[in-house]
């Protein structure tokens, strides 16, 4: 579970992998879902790697369905976190028409919502699991701070301090989205500020691994335990 959850995080990164492709649009005014927009040469690799992550995320929870399921808010926290996983492959699979940042009549297109019904599924999708991963990340630390699962100190403050930081930077991102410029591309500074929200959720990924990782592993004795005292 750890390890595929580690390497979703790493797929859905963004800006390593927009450092390969060796920046094709302005990070600071462009979206980071734009590079996977279906005019864009690479927007092949982007689309695949956000489809891998939601498959790892989905193989990564249905790998442990076997084990003991967590409970209350941490169930809710696994929940939340398969709806981000099929969201991401519903956002992937339905890219946004054009790129915004890259030409004025797409983003007056865009503004028009004159993109057709794949480029508003895109935008639904999108909204929803960055909606869904909030959730489960805001679920997660509040189950951590009432003891469930077990976590140290450290491990509970800097969930907490993650969590605050990708709530604090969507809010940012949401009203830059809002005040964005009359012809509906994103302000100047609002693609950085983007693409740390994306890395963010990349962080609460590794975090999620290492904490409900653990929880699998401490309840896994405790279950053949039980299955060896009952014959």
């Amino acid at each position: 579970m750890r390890v595929l959850l580690v390497i979703a995080a790493v797929t859905y990164s963004g800006l390593p992998w927009e450092a390969v492709a060796g920046f094709p649009l302005d990070a600071s005014r462009s979206y980071l879902s734009e590079l996977a927009a279906a005019d864009r040469p690479s927007g092949w690799l982007f689309r695949s790697l956000d489809i891998t992550t939601g498959l790892l995320i989905l193989a990564a929870l249905a790998g442990v369905a076997r084990r003991p399921r967590p409970v209350g808010l941490a169930r809710g926290a696994e929940f939340a976190l398969a709806a981000f996983a099929f969201l991401t492959i519903v956002d992937a699979s339905s890219p946004m028409a054009c790129a915004s940042s890259a030409s004025l009549e797409c983003a007056r297109a865009d503004a028009a919502n004159a993109l057709g019904l794949g480029h508003q599924i895109h935008t639904v999708s999108s909204a929803g699991a960055l909606a869904a991963v909030l959730v489960s990340a805001v679920l997660l630390s509040v189950s951590a701070l009432r003891g469930e699962p077990r976590t140290r100190p450290l491990e509970r403050r800097l969930l907490v301090g993650v969590v605050g930081l990708l709530a604090a930077v969507t809010l940012i991102v949401s009203v830059l989205a809002l005040v964005s410029t009359g012809d509906g591309r994103l302000v100047d500074g609002g693609g950085l500020v983007q693409r740390a929200q994306v890395l963010l959720v990349s962080t609460y990924l590794c975090a999620y691994a290492v904490i409900a990782g653990r929880r699998r592993s401490e309840s896994a004795p405790a279950v053949r335990t039980n299955a060896t005292s009952t014959r």
